[in-house]
């Protein structure tokens, strides 16, 4: 008797593979993973039972410091917290396995909804810990062969039921005065950026001390993770990690500069941001200036949020109606 994957391929079509809710945990929506399985069947065949399983897991691990009893000695001691927890299992039965299906040759699809709470933590992909989901299709045969076919989902949240651009005052610049003389003009285009994108960046430099010598400006991209534990609401740990940099020397250019930097492909090389129980994701922009006042020399650093988000959520926010 043949094998039952030489007889069928089986293959897994999604309407997409990222899922955006709108709003908080609390308030947002469910929605629907919509999607297909296509069978193509070469020779006849006997099927068991067929399903889509969607899964998701959100684990963690770190080292602490917790204080001992001796508050007066400063006693301290290294712990380990982790947690591995499922946070998504639903499945969807295509086929029932109750009597035995024969399919003849030919090409069959079976179309399936899941339903995704709206309470569902975002996508997550770092060192000390990760939130990852996926859809898979079971086709099961006879004497317990099966075929499976698994591809990840990505799940991102846009803030406020939408993006607003501009929804505040001046969210995207900043003007920071330096008690040695210099003020900062810090201006970026938009609010939110994609993988991808390149935030352009003007500066403007207002010097009122007659003894600063600008050196140099620069710019980075941070990111800043705090884990949550889920045993003990209490005990947070900081990750920061610098995303991307540049920099140029000032030989002459005036007060005024451009600096440009991209944001790398997101869920590797950075995180959306996000807040929920765990996990909450944050990211900022620094303008760096290098100056030289009687012979000493300082960094000057002024700061910019700038939230991170999926393409998705900036596809469904450039496509809504504008409203007067």
């Amino acid at each position: 008797m043949s094998k039952l994957g030489s007889n069928i391929h089986l293959d897994l079509v999604l309407q997409s593979d990222n899922i955006v809710f709108h709003g908080k945990e609390n308030e947002a929506t469910s929605k629907l993973l919509l999607g297909k399985v296509i069978l193509r069947v070469e020779k006849r065949v006997g099927i068991s039972s067929l399903t889509v399983v969607a899964s998701g897991k959100t684990q963690f691990g770190f080292k602490y410091e917790s204080q001992g009893l001796l508050v007066e000695a400063k006693s301290y001691r290294n712990l380990y917290d982790s947690r591995k927890e499922k946070v998504l299992d639903k499945t969807e039965t295509l086929l029932d396995g109750t009597k035995k299906i024969y399919l003849e040759p030919n090409t069959y699809e079976y179309q399936f909804a899941i339903r995704l709470s709206g309470d569902l933590p975002e996508t997550l992909n770092t060192t000390h810990g990760k939130t990852e989901y996926s859809i898979k299709a079971v086709l099961k045969g006879s004497y317990l062969s099966s075929i499976t076919k698994e591809m990840p989902i990505y799940i991102s949240r846009a803030p406020n039921g939408k993006l607003s651009f501009g929804d505040g005052i001046n969210q995207n610049q900043i003007e920071k005065k330096f008690s040695q003389g210099l003020e900062v003009n810090l201006n970026i285009p938009s609010r939110y950026y994609s993988e991808n994108q390149t935030i352009n960046i003007d500066a403007n430099l207002l010097i009122s001390n007659p003894n600063i010598r600008v050196l140099a400006v620069g710019a980075r991209l941070s990111e800043k993770i705090i884990i949550t534990s889920s045993n003990n609401f209490s005990i947070k740990k900081e990750f920061n990690k610098s995303i991307t940099s540049t920099k140029i020397k000032n030989n002459g250019l005036g007060h005024k500069f451009n600096l440009t930097l991209k944001v790398p492909e997101i869920y590797k090389d950075i995180q959306i941001d996000m807040e929920n129980k765990v996990f909450s994701v944050y990211h900022l922009l620094h303008f760096d200036t290098s100056v030289e006042i009687n012979g000493s020399k300082h960094n000057l650093v002024t700061s910019l949020s700038v939230p991170i988000v999926s393409e998705e959520s900036l596809r469904e926010a450039n496509s809504l109606p504008e409203y007067s």
